[in-house]
C-alpha cells in the first residue's frame, strides 16, 4: 500500500506498464499510483532494471532526468 503524506490517503494505481526510462534502453517497468484528494503521483518500480532499447514492453514511458541534465537547464 502507498499513502500520501500530505492527505494520509491510500493512493490508487491508475495506470499499469508505465517505464522509468534512464536512457539507452535501461527501463524499470512499474505502476503509476495517485492521490485522490490532491492529485500526487508515484511510480512503484521493480527493483530490476529490464533491456527495453525499442521501447516495446510498457504503455507509457517516463524519461529520468540525471543530474547533469538538470545543472544544464539552471544554467
Amino acid at each position: 500500500m502507498y499513502v500520501c503524506v500530505g492527505c494520509q490517503r491510500e493512493m490508487r494505481c491508475d495506470k499499469n506498464g508505465v517505464g522509468a526510462d534512464f536512457g539507452h534502453g535501461h527501463v524499470y517497468p512499474g505502476d503509476r499510483y495517485r492521490c485522490p484528494e490532491c492529485g500526487s503521483q508515484i511510480l512503484a518500480t521493480i527493483g530490476t532494471p529490464i533491456s527495453d532499447p525499442g521501447y516495446n514492453t510498457q504503455e507509457e514511458y517516463l524519461k529520468i532526468r540525471q543530474p547533469s541534465d538538470i545543472r544544464k537547464e539552471k544554467q
